[in-house]
């Protein structure tokens, strides 16, 4: 069965709102500890200064019963009425985007990584060409799989409510890493350029980890 991955973005009222969550979420801890089939669970913030507002938090699901589970469980429960009762948390409504994983894979250094430089991408094609872009996505990441060991983790993910778009969660040692070896291998300026005239949008994050975890062990590759 196939895994779910939950995205959501989190507007906070500001930098000390923002800290008010990230220090409050002890779900992490409890999906860590308590539910093996949340197989991450990543709170994370950007690396831009002037984002002092924004929370992402990555989440992946071995099955809709984990997630169902997790979405009633007390730890959950008690930490959204303690943050929805303060009315000075959160700046606006939350998006929230669920997604199937089509290639992905973890390395086990994933989990001893000091500073994993995260990138969350969501990327809009020409209505009917998404099968068409995962070809290219599914060489980019075979090939990293193969033979980029600072790329630490992939995954491409299909929007399961938007037919058009396709989300990316990568995750490197660290930010020269996918400057200098990752964005300049010969598959991904290939695949810029066979691709770039079917791709309508592209919006980036540029993530760093506050709690949590990116990887809990399962398969590595479903490639």
């Amino acid at each position: 069965m196939t895994s779910t991955v939950v995205i959501g973005h989190l507007t906070t009222a500001g930098k000390e709102a923002r800290q008010k969550v990230c220090s409050g979420s002890s779900i992490s801890k409890y999906s860590r500890e308590q539910e093996p089939g949340v197989t991450r669970y990543a709170v994370s913030i950007p690396r831009d200064p002037q984002d002092e507002k924004s929370v992402y938090v990555i989440e992946e699901y071995a099955n809709q019963e984990t997630l169902d589970a997790h979405i009633w469980s007390f730890a959950v429960i008690h930490m959204m009425k303690l943050l929805l009762s303060d009315g000075s948390v959160f700046g606006e409504a939350p998006d929230v985007y669920t997604m199937e994983p089509v290639f992905s894979f973890s390395r086990p250094e994933i989990l001893k990584a000091s500073d994993p430089y995260i990138v969350v991408a969501s990327l809009d094609y020409e209505e009917g060409t998404r099968a068409k872009a995962f070809d290219g996505w599914k060489r980019i990441v075979s090939e990293s799989q193969k033979n980029e060991p600072g790329t630490l983790g992939y995954t491409i993910l299909k929007d399961k409510d938007h037919e058009n778009t396709i989300w990316t969660v990568e995750v490197y040692e660290t930010e020269k890493y996918l400057r200098d070896v990752h964005a300049k291998s010969t598959v991904v300026t290939d695949d810029k350029t066979k691709y770039s005239d079917i791709k309508t949008n592209l919006d980036f994050a540029f993530l760093k980890i506050v709690a949590g975890y990116l990887h809990k062990e399962k398969q590595l590759s479903n490639m």
